[in-house]
Parts: structure tokens; sequence; C-alpha cells
């Protein structure tokens, strides 16, 4: 998602300010959406699993809201192919900041078991 990100960039359907200042958004939506999933060790299985809460639900309903929202919301100043290009901005920011996210809440489960 990232090489097509770069790919509108240098094609000119978007501004690299605006490439990133999507990608920042997304980030920091993934980093929300990635605290509805609680990461914890399982004793009897022995790894890591995850599940969602109360608070996770709610934050999931948002970021869903937001999702079909997203072109209504930024419509008003893109349009065509820069608006596209910067929806998948912010959806590929969403996925790294999910990522790190997660990656970042597995590492201090294992830290915490001193597997790390």
């Amino acid at each position: 998602m990232f090489l097509i990100l770069i790919y509108d960039i240098f094609d000119h359907r978007i501004g690299l300010l605006l490439a990133l200042s999507g990608l920042l958004i997304g980030v920091g939506l993934g980093f929300l959406a990635g605290r509805m999933i609680k990461v914890k060790w399982h004793e009897k299985r022995n790894k890591v699993i995850s599940e969602m809460d109360r608070i996770g639900v709610i934050i999931l309903i948002i970021y869903i809201i937001f999702e079909y929202n997203r072109n209504a919301l930024f419509g008003r100043w893109l349009e065509g192919a820069t608006l596209t290009a910067f929806g998948f901005s912010i959806l590929t920011g969403m996925m790294l900041g999910r990522f790190l996210n997660t990656k970042m809440d597995i590492e201090d489960v294992l830290k915490e078991k001193k597997y790390l």
C-alpha cells in the first residue's frame, strides 16, 4: 500500500505534504484503533492472545463511522483522484498505526513474561 501511495505522489495525483498529512492522520487513527484490542498472555496456551473490551467496541464504532464518512468529510476540499489518493494515504497510515501498536503491545507482554 505504501508503494501505491508513493506512485500517487510521483504521478502527481496528490502532493507530498497532503500525502504525509493523510499518513499522519491515519497513523494516529491506527493507534487509536489499536486501543480497541487488548493483548495479553494466555497461561494455558502459553502464547499471546487478544480480545476486545467495551471501550474497544466504542472505538470500533467510531472508526467505522469515520471510514464510512471519510470522503464526505474531506470531499469539501478535495476531489477526484486527489481525494482517492488522500483517502488511500489515510488508510495506509491506519494500517501502519495498527501494526505498530499491535507490535508494541505484543513486545510489552513478552517483556513482562521475560520472553524478550
